[in-house]
């Protein structure tokens, strides 16, 4: 059967809205479940090139109107930033001369430290791509390795479509149909310098991932080696041959789905997850406090006190690592609204706690002309994919000195 995609809401949405599915067809019956299309903005990834419509008081997948239609677009005489199109960059924040074309079909970006250069990577629907070496981006002439193990490619899988790296190795995910409880799932670990020894592991409703050196950090269901299941953030230590895996923390009691994972410079880890509100919320959490964890392999608890919330919102999209911080692109499926900074400072006298900076604005819109389509950390910088009527490509950010 043929392969589906779940974007960077998949699968903590595809949970909210098989639950509200279900109460759905039992309790509410015929009531509308839309007024207009933002109401749909929690419906879940309506797949590549579509967006939700509110039609008869239903929630409908629509083509997106192309940029090309003649007589229809209003983006056609807007001008447009050879960079960043539309988009405006803030003070604190500048833009690397050099760009690179985003290859067509690239959903997930990561960069592998190379000496003072990054080697690229790319996955592509479900399969992984070397993409060079930046700024000379590329698609690879063939696929390096399907994120599928081989017995499920004849089943309907969804790739978690995150794509990270803990300096040697890389990590992408995928699930396929069961209980919403416990989504079966396996996230493959390709080796950047011996393929050969690249694993398929168990990895139940694996959403999103950040890697580490020496390791992942998974928010998912479960993972190979650990005997605990359940929503949470899982660890996955590569530091040696037989790869370890463990619960790292589990969600507080409002935590009820999968939400995303980066991690800073300063070895800060964002940990998120989703509301029975469709609210995402993200909590930055020190070293001192998840390596005794990873160490132990006994789960702490994310708290307000170990753990104190960056940020909350149902129009949070994704989230990456940017210097000694975090980057959070927010609007819908379909729009950008802007791109977001938080500065993440570990206490001196107190190892084990973050101070959260005041919101920074790193790109905003007034429009719907250009659109984020991917964050990724590079270094200490920021890689972000735009699309607009010149095209895909990715733009690397800096936090100015």
């Amino acid at each position: 059967m043929k392969n589906g995609m779940m974007g960077a809401w998949g699968l903590g949405r595809f949970v909210v809205a098989l639950g509200t599915l279900s109460l759905g067809l039992l309790v509410t019956g015929c009531e509308p479940e839309c007024l207009d299309r933002f109401d749909c903005a929690n419906k879940g990834n309506p797949g590549e090139d579509k967006q939700y419509a509110c039609v008869a008081s239903r929630c409908v997948a629509q083509d997106i109107p192309s940029v090309t239609d003649a007589g229809t677009d209003p983006c056609a005489n807007v001008q447009h930033d050879p960079k960043l199109g539309t988009l405006r960059l803030q003070t604190g924040f500048t833009a690397a001369a050099e760009t690179a074309t985003l290859p067509e079909g690239i959903g997930a970006v990561t960069a592998v430290p190379s000496g003072a250069e990054f080697k690229l990577y790319g996955l592509r629907n479900t399969d992984l791509y070397a993409l060079g070496t930046w700024p000379n981006v590329a698609l690879g002439a063939a696929p390096l390795q399907s994120i599928i193990a081989e017995p499920d490619r004849a089943r309907t899988t969804f790739s978690s479509g995150y794509l990270t790296n803990d300096g040697t190795r890389l990590l992408a995910g995928y699930t396929k149909q069961g209980p919403v409880t416990n989504i079966p799932g396996t996230a493959l670990v390709y080796d950047t310098v011996t393929p050969a020894n690249s694993k398929y592991l168990s990895a139940n409703g694996n959403f999103s991932a950040a890697g580490f050196e020496g390791g992942f950090l998974i928010n998912g269901q479960g993972i190979e080696g650990s005997n605990e299941s359940g929503n949470a953030i899982y660890a996955l230590k590569t530091s040696t041959s037989s790869f370890q895996g463990s619960k790292l923390a589990s969600f507080p009691p409002v935590g009820l789905y999968s939400g995303f994972t980066a991690m800073a410079t300063n070895g800060v880890a964002v940990l998120g997850f989703s509301d029975n509100n469709f609210a995402n919320h993200v909590r930055a959490v020190a070293p001192a406090t998840y390596t005794p964890a990873l160490t132990s392999g006994t789960p702490f608890t994310l708290s307000d006190t170990n753990a104190p919330e960056v940020y909350s919102g149902a129009d949070l999209q994704s989230v990456a690592g940017f210097g000694e911080g975090v980057a959070l692109h927010r609007g819908t499926f379909t729009t950008t609204s802007d791109i977001s900074r938080f500065e993440l400072t570990l206490g001196g006298i107190t190892p084990t706690s973050v101070t959260v900076g005041a919101l920074q604005s790193v790109l905003t819109t007034s429009n719907t002309c250009t659109n984020v389509v991917l964050l990724a950390p590079m270094g200490p910088d920021l890689l972000v994919g735009v699309k607009d009527k010149n095209g895909r490509r990715l733009v690397r950010l800096q936090v100015a000195p």
